[in-house]
């Protein structure tokens, strides 16, 4: 799940991913090297990403900011990933830890040529699970505008369960760690 990668700093840096063979679908731990596809997604996606009041596309202006985002990440504690299918980086996904122990918040864009293909599905799933197995949370949440059907039916087939109104304009989603039971 682990690999080493080059890096100019003395340290080595070690790269998160997580694969499904089944659907081509990885996710990758971003890196430096990711910036120059990562931009040219976001830069040939700006309108879409503008929906909904985000600011994804007005964040990443060129290549070198992305690539700072990476190197200098605004919260450190945030796991940032690729969304990748078939070698082809098609979005990007994070997980959060949250002040509160065992949660972490979900977010997540895709381009829109990769929208309703179930990738975006696949990764929340992908990710979700990786968070309760790997990094032990009890609870993954994610806000979502209420006029974003199509990312409110991602987290639902992804078996998030609308909490609640979160404003007049924000949905909350949570998902729960299944209770495990210890055999005899």
């Amino acid at each position: 799940m682990t690999k080493e990668l080059p890096t100019t700093a003395e340290q080595p840096v070690t790269s998160i991913e997580i694969n499904d063979p089944d659907t081509q679908i990885s996710l990758r731990q971003l890196t430096p090297n990711d910036a120059q596809k990562l931009f040219d997604l976001i830069d040939s996606n700006r309108e879409h990403l503008s929906q909904f009041g985000e600011n994804t596309a007005e964040k990443y202006p060129t290549t070198e900011s992305v690539e700072k985002s990476i190197l200098q990440p605004i919260n450190p504690r945030r796991l940032r990933f690729g969304i990748w299918n078939n070698g082809n980086i098609i979005g990007s996904i994070n997980i959060t830890p949250l002040e509160t122990q065992y949660r972490a918040e979900i977010g997540y864009y895709v381009g829109e040529e990769f929208t309703g293909k179930g990738y975006t599905t696949r990764a929340v799933e992908m990710l979700t699970q990786f968070g309760f197995e790997e990094l032990r949370f009890r609870t993954i949440i994610a806000e979502v505008r209420s006029d974003n059907n199509a990312s409110a039916r991602v987290l639902e087939k992804a078996g998030y369960v609308k909490e609640r109104q979160h404003s007049s304009f924000v949905l909350r989603y949570t998902s729960t760690k299944p209770p495990t039971t210890i055999a005899d």
